[in-house]
């Protein structure tokens, strides 16, 4: 089964991204947050195989989620799943 975590503060969009999830893996767990602070708790309470991470989150940046992740869980794979594509962001992104 995989485990997969949603981070994204728009509720049609993180619904919308765990429709997407549960076709793409029929026996999957999925764990939704809707800010940065239910992220980093998901993280520390739990494993994940995949995280999408929105990066604009009204508590802060989804860069912290994915450094939480990084620190406690570093076999999870991170997809970064925003509208900020400005290369600031990306570089950030990339770096976390």
């Amino acid at each position: 089964m995989q485990r997969i975590l949603i981070v994204e503060d728009i509720s049609e969009t993180r619904c919308w991204l765990a429709d997407v999830a549960a076709e793409a893996f029929a026996d999957c767990d999925i764990t939704v947050a809707a800010n940065m602070r239910e992220g980093i708790a998901a993280v520390a309470r739990g494993d994940f195989d995949v995280a999408l991470i929105d990066l604009g989150l009204p508590d802060g940046s989804g860069l912290e989620v994915m450094r939480n992740i990084r620190l406690l869980r570093p076999e999870t794979i991170c997809v970064v799943t925003t509208v900020m594509a400005d290369d600031a962001n990306i570089v950030a992104a990339l770096s976390a």
